[in-house]
C-alpha cells in the first residue's frame, strides 16, 4: 500500500483546520497509509531576515525527508494542473516510489537548495494560509484517489 506523508513547518493550532485534517486523513486511509510530520517553528523566526529563515527550515525538513521517495513541494512557483491531471500525475509518482512526500514549507517558502530533492507543484495561483493549505491539500490527495478508483466524488 502506498504511504503518504505530509511535512509542515508549524503546528496546526486552529480547531477548524484539525477537523478537515482529522475528515481527510480518515477518507484517505483507504487509500494509502498517511501520516503528519508537523515541525516545529523556527526559534526566533520573526527576528530572522526570510532568506535565512527559510535555511533553517530547510535543516529542520532534511531530517525527515526520505531516501528513496517521491518528495513533492508545494510552491508558488511549481506545476500546476487540475483535479483529473493531478490524479494522474499522482498515479505516475506512486509507480515511481512506495512513499510519497509532500511538503509545506514556512510563510516564506522554501529555500531552493531544499527544493532541488524533490519536484514543485503549486496547488493555486493564489497565496493559501499555511494551516489551510494543508486541509486543501489532503481534498485534493482525496480527489485525486476517487478519480482514479472512479467513485464518483469528482463530477
Amino acid at each position: 500500500m502506498l504511504h503518504l506523508t505530509l511535512i509542515c513547518i508549524g503546528k496546526t493550532n486552529e480547531s477548524y483546520v484539525k477537523e478537515g485534517l482529522d475528515k481527510y486523513w480518515k477518507l484517505l486511509s483507504k487509500y494509502c497509509k498517511p501520516n503528519l510530520i508537523e515541525l516545529n517553528d523556527v526559534k526566533n523566526a520573526n527576528k530572522l531576515p526570510p532568506e535565512k529563515l527559510k535555511d533553517e527550515e530547510a535543516k529542520l525538513l532534511q531530517q525527515h525527508l526520505p531516501e528513496k521517495s517521491v518528495i513533492l513541494f508545494l510552491d508558488e512557483t511549481g506545476k500546476t494542473m487540475d483535479s483529473p491531471k493531478f490524479a494522474q500525475y499522482l498515479e505516475k509518482k506512486s509507480l515511481e516510489a512506495s512513499n510519497i512526500v509532500f511538503v509545506i514549507g514556512g510563510s516564506y517558502g522554501l529555500s531552493s537548495e531544499i527544493k532541488k530533492r524533490g519536484e514543485s507543484i503549486s496547488l493555486s495561483a493564489m497565496t493559501f494560509n499555511h494551516q489551510m493549505v494543508r486541509v486543501i491539500l489532503l481534498e485534493q490527495i482525496f480527489r485525486a484517489f476517487t478519480i482514479l478508483k472512479g467513485t464518483g466524488y469528482h463530477h
